[in-house]
Parts: structure tokens; C-alpha cells; sequence
């Protein structure tokens, strides 16, 4: 046995027979040692831990240590934990080493790391770091160890270590730092996350705190507002304002902080570095320290300009048709389907039925109209779903009145029939116009038909207008045929059609008058000459331009 080791049992056994202690002389006679012998055994044992020393005066008095045994010290560390000694061997290895290297601590103690089931750690970082903690130096480093599928992070510990007879000796502490480096990863993985989402978003993020300043501006204020995020720092959105915006703004950031609410939604005006107003559509969020005290706001701003003066101009366009709408002469009528009631109705309307739009709304059409006009607005939607067109109809009224109807639907944006629009016009006047056009008609055409002579209308482009009676039975055509034929190519014999033709378009350019008669045959359609004495007029319109030539020929018979 080794006599060191024999004598630091002696002075232990000492010890404890005397819980109160001994001193340096009591010892030596205690144990047959002499006193410097069992100064320097002290003195290991003091360095290992095993015993404790209190001062009296000039004396010394030594106990057992009542600490706890530092091998049970090292099992409540969740920690790895080895103690190498001057060979690099194993001597201790605590709970958390037995379970990780899945072996039992026989299996573990007495090797060296490169032999042990330990082996993973064999690594020339650590074995270099061993050795300096050998000489006297403590290391920490961190390593990243693959571990069949898993990678793991340590940060590991290598402490100088004295042993109870005084040799040197490396404990080495692992910490599993997986976790925490893998958090940290995951952190670095959401920060960049957001910070690209911030940059690439088209909102600006801005943040803003109790005093009403930016603490945060994303990247985007320089595409919205010309400003760089740091020109915006430490300044308020009051800086970036109209003078007329800033009391309300204000106004409303007083009433945020008093209550914080999430999801608020507002609207500002802020002024672009060119001096442009840019409205931003705003939604506020409140944020909280790590102990649930309110700090400020988080804004995040839309760039609505374009949908604002968008919607303005679409507002404006709206009144516009709204005051186009409701001052024409004619009556318009906005019947909701589904309800059957009618929602709109102009001025001409009003009038026609003598009651305000407001005491029209919601009433049907039995309740509006004249009977002869109810079946033509209050019925027929299926006729109206299925032509998808406007439908149009007269009504005679009792009173006299001719009143022109129409209806056009109006679908939703599914393509279902939302609503019926309704038009309606007094056509009282106009229609005895046009009876009494009809009958001048009439009549014109019954003296063009009476007459005895060949009468054509022959258009500005040479093209036949009209051909009466009289002269299609001399050319050979039914009545109507020739309309819409060019009379020099039809008519004309070839010898005279290009001299004629440049004739006719000297005298619709009005460089020249017809002649009061002038004598030119035709050719009929089975192609014999037949010669004819002509008076030709030219048709003006109201500025003088000829529109046409009316020529009235009589056969001349030989």
C-alpha cells in the first residue's frame, strides 16, 4: 500500500474520533508522524476538500470537512463532468457522462478518452486544451459534435485539478448548449424572416413610442415618403404633416395612449420630401415590454394616394351622371327586383307623377303609375332575364298622351338580375310630328309615282338613291331594284360613262351648274339605248354642300 495514502487514512481516522478538532501536535502523536510530515498531508488534504481549518490565536485546529463528497456533488449537476488525471485517464465521471455515453461508469473510468465510449471527444482542440489546463491555465471553448443524425453544441470547461496526493488533473465540464444555440439560430432564421419581410413588404412599419416619436422606420419610408429610415428617427408624424392634420393626429394618439386597443385603423396625410400629399391608410397595434407595460404603438401604413384619387374622381363621376341623371327630360325609374319596390326615381319623374323621390321610395308600381303603364313596369322580369335587353313599348294614355316605355336590366356581380331600369318619355308631340311626316311622305311619293316622266335621285357618290315607278318601267327593272347601284355603271351606255361621271363630280364639287335641259341616252337592263331629254337639280344641305342630284328625263320618241 502506499505509505502517502496510509498516512492520509491515519490522519482521517484521527479526526474523526475528535469532531472537535485537532491540532497539528495532537495529530503527530496521534498518528506516530512528525510535524512537518503531517503539516504537508494537511495540506493536501485541505486542497482536496477532505478537511477544514479554523485559526485560535497562533493555533491551528483541523476537523473533517462536512461538505458533501465531491463525487455526489457531481451527480447533481446535469452537466457532463470528467476528471482526467497527469495521464489523461478517466478517474471520475458523473451521472449525466453514464447516460449520455449510455454505459455504465466501470465502463468509462480508468480509459482514456480516445479508448473510452467517449471517443467522440477526441478531438486535437480538446487534447490541446488539456493540456494547458495541466499547466495551470483554465479554457472554455464551444464545439459542434455530430452525433448519428444529430448535430449538438457544447460549451466545455477545463479547470486546473489538484488530487489528494497533490498531482495535477483536468476536470472537464460539458454544457449542452443544443438547445440554446439552435434558439439562438431559429431567432437569427426569424429576425432575418422579418427583417426581409419588412423590406419587401410594400407597407411602411414604423414604431412609436409614449412620446409620440419613431423608435423604428423600415426601409420602405424611402420609397413612400423620400425620407431614409434615420432622417425619420426621433422624430414625431406630426414633422412628416400638413399644419391643418397635425391637432387631429394628435388628438388621436392622446386618446390611443389613454386606452391602447388593438387593430385601429385610421387615416393620415403625410407630406413626401417633394412636398406631394401622401395618404396612408393606418392600422395601430399596441406593444408591450417583457412585463406588460404599454411602450407605444405599432403602425404599419398603406400608401392609398392613387385609391384615394381614385375614389374621389369615381365620387365625382358619380355626382356628375347623378346630376346628368336626374335633370333630363326624360323619366327614370330604379326598380329593386327581389323586392319589387321601387329605389330611384329623377325630376322629370317627380313631375310626371306629381310626388317627391322620397315618397316614391319603397312604394310599387301599382301605387305610382297610370294603369296603362303599371303591367309594362311591374311585370315581365323573366322576359327581361331572358332577352338581357331593353324592352320598349308605347302606352296610350287616357288623357291623351303618348308616353314611349322602356326597360333595361341591370345584373349583380354573380350575373343574377339585381335591378329593373326604366325609362319613359311623353312622345305626344314628336309622334304627331312624325304621323304628320309620314303622310308628307306618303304624298311626295304618291306624286313621284303619278308622274309621267323618269325621276331619279342620284347620291354625291354616284350611287342610286331612288328610282320612281315610271322610270323602272322604262330601264326594265322592278320597282326598288336599282337602288344602291351606281348610276353611271348601270345606266350610262360605256360610250359616255367616263365623260359623265367626271361631269357629275365637277358639279358636286360645285365648280360647275347643270344645264337647264340636256339630251343623253340610257341603256336599259336587256341592253338597248333609249334617248331621254333631262332637267337636273342639285340638293344642297344647310352649308351649301351637294348631297345630291335629282334629274327628271322624258323619252324622247323619234
Amino acid at each position: 500500500m502506499d505509505p502517502t495514502t496510509d498516512a492520509l487514512s491515519l490522519l482521517l481516522g484521527a479526526l474523526k474520533e475528535h469532531p472537535r478538532g485537532m491540532s497539528v501536535s495532537d495529530l503527530a502523536a496521534a498518528v506516530g508522524i512528525n510535524r512537518n510530515t503531517v503539516s504537508r498531508y494537511l495540506d493536501v488534504l485541505l486542497v482536496s476538500g477532505q478537511v477544514e481549518m479554523e485559526t485560535y490565536g497562533k493555533a491551528k485546529v483541523f476537523y473533517l470537512s462536512q461538505r458533501v463528497p465531491i463525487a455526489a456533488m457531481l451527480n447533481f449537476s446535469s452537466d457532463l463532468v470528467l476528471v482526467l488525471d497527469r495521464d489523461r485517464r478517466i478517474v471520475q465521471a458523473n451521472d449525466a457522462v453514464c447516460t449520455f455515453a449510455g454505459r455504465e461508469r466501470d465502463e468509462i473510468i480508468g480509459n482514456d478518452i480516445e479508448t473510452s465510449p467517449l471517443a467522440a471527444f477526441d478531438h486535437p482542440l480538446i487534447r490541446s486544451r488539456i493540456t494547458d489546463a495541466l499547466n495551470g491555465r483554465e479554457v472554455t471553448e464551444e464545439l459542434r459534435f455530430l452525433r448519428l443524425d444529430k448535430e449538438l453544441f457544447f460549451r466545455i470547461k477545463f479547470i486546473p485539478t489538484v488530487f489528494n496526493d497533490g498531482a495535477p488533473g483536468v476536470t472537464i465540464i460539458l454544457e449542452n448548449i443544443t438547445e440554446g444555440r439552435r434558439a439562438e439560430e431559429a431567432l437569427r432564421e426569424s429576425e432575418m424572416l422579418f427583417r426581409n419581410l419588412v423590406e419587401n413588404i410594400s407597407d411602411l412599419i414604423l414604431n412609436v413610442n409614449e412620446a409620440c416619436t419613431f423608435t423604428y422606420v423600415s426601409p420602405k419610408s424611402q420609397e413612400i415618403l423620400g425620407y431614409t429610415p434615420e432622417e425619420m428617427l426621433q422624430k414625431t408624424p406630426c414633422d412628416f404633416m400638413p399644419p391643418e392634420k397635425v391637432d387631429r393626429v394628435r388628438e388621436q394618439f392622446a386618446e390611443l395612449f389613454a386606452d391602447p386597443k388593438p387593430g385601429v385603423l385610421f387615416e393620415w396625410t403625410m407630406l413626401h420630401r417633394d412636398g406631394s400629399p401622401v395618404i396612408l391608410e393606418v392600422s395601430g397595434t399596441p406593444v408591450y415590454d417583457m412585463i406588460g407595460d404599454f411602450t407605444g404603438y405599432r403602425v404599419v401604413c398603406r400608401d392609398v394616394t392613387e385609391r384615394a384619387h381614385a375614389a374621389k374622381r369615381v365620387a365625382q363621376w358619380k355626382s356628375f351622371l347623378y346630376s346628368v341623371v336626374n335633370n333630363i327630360p326624360s323619366m327614370v325609374f330604379v326598380r329593386e327586383v327581389e323586392e319589387n319596390t321601387f329605389v330611384f326615381s329623377n325630376k322629370a319623374a317627380e313631375t310626371f307623377l306629381g310626388m317627391t323621390q322620397e315618397e316614391m321610395g319603397g312604394k310599387r308600381a301599382t301605387d305610382l303609375f297610370p294603369p296603362e303603364m303599371v303591367t309594362f313596369f311591374a311585370d315581365g322580369d323573366r322576359d327581361l332575364l331572358e332577352r338581357t335587353v331593353a324592352l320598349e313599348e308605347k302606352a296610350h294614355l287616357a288623357s291623351g298622351r303618348t308616353i314611349s316605355m322602356k326597360k333595361i336590366p341591370i345584373f349583380n356581380s354573380r350575373g343574377m338580375l339585381k335591378y329593373m331600369l326604366g325609362i319613359a318619355e311623353d312622345v305626344t308631340d314628336r309622334a304627331a310630328a312624325e304621323d304628320l311626316l309620314i303622310a308628307e311622305r306618303d304624298r311626295a311619293q304618291g306624286y313621284l309615282e303619278a308622274a309621267g316622266v323618269m325621276i331619279a335621285v342620284i347620291g354625291a357618290d354616284g350611287t342610286i338613291d331612288l328610282v320612281n315607278r315610271k322610270g323602272s318601267e322604262i330601264l326594265g327593272y322592278t320597282e326598288g331594284g336599282l337602288a344602291g347601284k351606281n348610276w353611271f355603271g348601270t345606266v350610262v351606255p360605256e360610250r359616255l360613262r367616263d365623260r359623265l361621271a367626271q361631269n357629275f363630280q365637277r358639279l358636286v364639287a360645285g365648280r360647275i351648274e347643270p344645264p337647264p335641259f340636256e339630251e343623253s341616252p340610257v341603256v336599259t337592263r336587256d341592253g338597248r339605248e333609249r334617248p331621254m331629254l333631262w332637267h337636273n337639280a342639285l340638293l344642297r344641305d344647310a352649308d351649301g354642300n351637294v348631297v345630291a342630284m335629282v334629274s327628271s328625263g322624258e323619252e324622247i320618241v323619234e
